[in-house]
């Protein structure tokens, strides 16, 4: 999540859509008073690498300026024992709660989502779920695609799938924010556009965050069972009609 006053925009990001890369770069043309959440100490880094730092997420400068420091200052192999500081907002705040809970105005804003296949959010959720904390110290993200059928019944079991998931992440109460996706299927060419909509000159390459097991090229049909896959296709029944994914 990310609150830009000076851009007039705030993004917002479901789970498992590339919106750590796209977080990432948009951070890159925030300005100074815009609204900057922090990331897990790796992810800060990367961003920290583009001359940015989290900011205006917390009720103390100087605490923020600390997390900055530890995060500079901590060596890679520790990176991982670097706690995140409390904050207003999260990575994966809802856009109705960003406009219940800042104070401003936020009309002539856009709203700036990301939308990703469903299968392959499944896919990379099974496959990021018992490899996270090994990412976390500068490991790959990578399982067995043989294991994800086993895992998706384990997690829906737990809840933990349909927890992951929650719905209506980009829904507008007010419905006067304009709205622009970024689709994860040509992601670096969607997030070019939206900074050309702002006028931005400098192109912004996007880092590859959070690399797994490119989920998108895997053919769901191909590592789960028909009643699983019907089991995405009602899950996910809005977002197939929201973003135009055709079911399988």
């Amino acid at each position: 999540m990310l609150l830009s006053i000076a851009h007039k925009f705030v993004f917002v990001r479901a789970v498992k859509v590339g919106g750590t890369s796209v977080e990432i770069g948009l951070s890159a043309i925030c300005g100074p008073d815009d609204i900057l959440p922090p990331m897990v100490a790796l992810e800060e880094r990367r961003r920290q690498a583009l001359g940015v730092r989290s900011r205006n997420y917390g009720t103390s400068p100087l605490l923020e300026a600390a997390y900055d420091t530890l995060v500079r200052e901590t060596p890679d192999e520790n990176l991982h024992r670097v706690p995140q500081p409390p904050s207003r907002f999260s990575a994966h705040t809802k856009l109705s709660e960003v406009i219940e809970h800042y104070p401003g105005s936020l009309d002539g804003f856009t709203a700036v989502c990301l939308a990703r296949s469903p299968y392959a959010r499944v896919l990379s959720a099974l496959n990021m779920r018992d490899n996270y904390k090994a990412y976390t110290r500068g490991a790959d993200m990578r399982t067995d695609p043989k294991t994800w059928a086993d895992a998706f019944d384990k997690h829906m079991e737990s809840g933990w799938l349909k927890k992951m998931f929650s719905p209506d992440v980009y829904g507008d109460p007010t419905g006067r924010l304009d709205r622009f996706v970024i689709h994860y299927e040509r992601l670096q060419d969607d997030f070019d556009a939206f900074l050309a909509r702002l006028g931005v000159a400098d192109r912004i390459v996007l880092p590859h965050a959070k690399e797994g097991m490119m989920s998108n090229r895997f053919d769901p049909r191909e590592v789960l069972r028909p009643d699983q896959i019907a089991t995405v296709n009602d899950m996910f029944s809005d977002d197939f009609e929201a973003f135009g994914y055709v079911r399988l």
